[in-house]
């Protein structure tokens, strides 16, 4: 075991997942969970994933010199406040949230100048969302998107390449802005989309037995109104102005679908098209994620043309 230290803020799926995907290494630095249960976090010690479970929050992160928030975006900022008086010379700090341009700001603004803040977002395809669901082959030829603060030296930025890199997961870099706008359209429109579902259906008098005839595909759609309802709220505000620019794009292509329904004669065909135009992109997008082939010059990170920090400092590698 090396005697660099990993904390790992929240024992959840992702951060339980990056604890067991960490000691899959030939050399292990010493991992460190909290969370705010306890018992959660005794609980992945005892699936493997973890040394030690710490309850204090400083004392945890007062040791190491790697952090990483795997918490809800709404945990992050009184977290960051909490932990910075404490933080050794050179830590580096990173999240998990899949808001990057909020949390940036509140490193730059709460952090000292010694630590380096890296934001991270793992776009995983976890078999569920429980806990019980981690897997150390979570991020095995998955995008993992790195968006460092201007103020992160080379190293702390080249440290997360490599760590991103040895749990097999391929960095790519993206401005915080620009990622917080795509993933508004394919995380947070849903969460909108499937609430708007619900509250639909859920509130006719019929619902009663209209439940009774709801399957797979009412499941599939409707799945993005789960979670804690204030986290989802938070994580909607946070995105507010990128969140209403999609949905009046969601509204109008609506308006379009509905034009075709009242149209008896030529509508049919339009119709079939743009069902067609769904299905292909659907299954293609699919295809390339579940295979983790995406390869648009866009979404290809930088050639990593180092021997890995990891290795260098601490001495592990695959």
């Amino acid at each position: 075991m090396s005697n660099l230290t990993i904390t790992i803020v929240g024992a959840g799926l992702i951060g339980t997942s990056l604890g067991l995907a960490l000691k899959q290494l030939k050399e292990t630095p010493q991992l460190l969970a909290h969370d705010k249960d306890l018992s959660i976090a005794k609980d992945a010690v005892k699936k493997g994933a973890f040394d030690k479970a710490e309850w204090n929050l400083v004392n945890a992160c007062e040791k190491a010199e790697v952090i990483i928030l795997a918490i809800p975006l709404s945990g992050i900022r009184s977290t960051l406040e909490a932990i910075a008086p404490y933080l050794k010379q050179g830590t580096i700090i990173s999240d998990t949230s899949r808001t990057k341009a909020p949390v940036l700001a509140w490193a730059h603004e709460l952090l000292p100048d010694h630590a380096h803040f890296v934001g991270g977002d793992p776009v995983v395809y976890p078999a569920g969302s429980g806990r019980e669901h981690a897997t150390p082959d979570l991020f095995r030829e998955r995008l993992y998107c790195l968006t460092p603060t201007s103020s992160a030296n080379e190293e702390a930025v080249q440290f997360m390449v490599s760590l991103v890199s040895v749990i097999g997961a391929q960095p790519f870099f993206v401005d915080a802005d620009e990622h917080d706008g795509l993933v508004t359209a394919t995380e947070y429109l849903p969460t909108i989309l499937s609430t708007a579902l619900v509250n639909t259906v859920a509130g006719l008098g019929s619902w009663r037995e209209t439940r009774k005839l709801a399957g797979t595909l009412f499941e599939q759609v409707s799945a993005a109104a789960s979670g804690d309802p204030d986290s989802l709220k938070d994580s909607l505000l946070s995105h507010r102005q990128n969140m209403l620019s999609w949905l009046d794009r969601y509204i109008a292509e609506l308006r379009q679908l509905r034009a075709l329904l009242v149209d008896d004669e030529d509508a049919g065909e339009v119709l079939a098209q743009k069902l067609d135009k769904a299905v292909v992109e659907r299954r293609n997008w699919l295809t390339d994620f579940q295979q983790g082939t995406f390869t648009d010059p866009e979404l290809t990170g930088p050639d990593i043309d180092q021997p890995g920090m990891l290795k260098r400092l601490i001495g592990f590698g695959r």
